[in-house]
């Protein structure tokens, strides 16, 4: 169902991207870090 594939693409999102790591394209900075500095 539609409900069963967006929970399992959720969770497959969750598990791979690593909010941690540094990104070159965001000056070497973590998604998080980056956007607590834009908020």
């Amino acid at each position: 169902t539609r409900r069963q594939a967006a929970g399992a693409v959720f969770q497959y999102i969750n598990g791979f991207y690593n909010p941690r790591r540094r990104h070159s394209s965001l000056g070497g900075k973590s998604p998080l870090a980056f956007e607590r500095k834009a908020a």
